[in-house]
């Protein structure tokens, strides 16, 4: 007979009862002030290097795996603050400097170069007017200033910081896929 009042981690792994504990520990993760400590936890040891963000995500999605499995520690908070720890180094060890790449000079065009590359731009621009939601203004501001930084385009477009990646992905998709189609009923292929 198992006793329900043991830790998830002592229980046997056949133990059907599980399941309302996680439950349970998952709502006293995402319990504010376990957030809010972790958030301002992170914020401190990440100062001047990877994305707190990041970490803190990394580290609600080892809570998560670990709550689904052997289930979590009774110190919630040490647990959390150790996986916190090892992810900022983690992501130190492994994090390369980031090095400016310089722009290479541009070539003089000749007049037949200046017409491709005018026609070029007027049909990116075209494209650009037929993506649909805030495509056009992510790929506009990507454009213009490309040294943007995610928490920059965030405030620039109002698209919430962790979904300027996918959305940029999606957009150039589209992006691609129209200029394609285009391309193909100019050659008639």
């Amino acid at each position: 007979m198992t006793d329900a009042r043991a830790r998830p981690d002592e229980r046997p792994a056949d133990d059907r009862s599980r399941g309302p504990c996680r439950v349970r520990a998952l709502a006293e993760l995402a319990r504010a002030e376990v957030r809010r400590d972790l958030a301002a936890f992170l914020a401190v040891l990440a100062r001047g290097g990877p994305d707190g963000e990041d970490l803190e995500q990394e580290v609600w999605l080892q809570a998560a795996e670990r709550a689904a499995g052997p289930g979590l520690p009774r110190d919630l908070r040490g647990w959390l603050r150790a996986r916190a720890v090892r992810a900022v180094l983690t992501a130190r060890r492994t994090a390369a400097p980031e090095v400016p790449v310089p722009r290479p000079p541009v070539a003089r065009r000749g007049p037949h170069e200046e017409l491709l590359a005018a026609e070029l731009g007027r049909a990116v621009r075209r494209a650009l007017g037929r993506l649909s939601g805030r495509c056009p203004e992510l790929l506009l501001s990507l454009a213009e200033s490309p040294e943007l930084s995610y928490t920059e385009l965030a405030a620039r477009t109002g698209i919430p910081r962790g979904s300027i990646g996918p959305t940029r992905s999606r957009c150039l998709a589209c992006l691609r896929s129209l200029l394609a189609a285009r391309r193909a009923d100019l050659t008639g292929e």
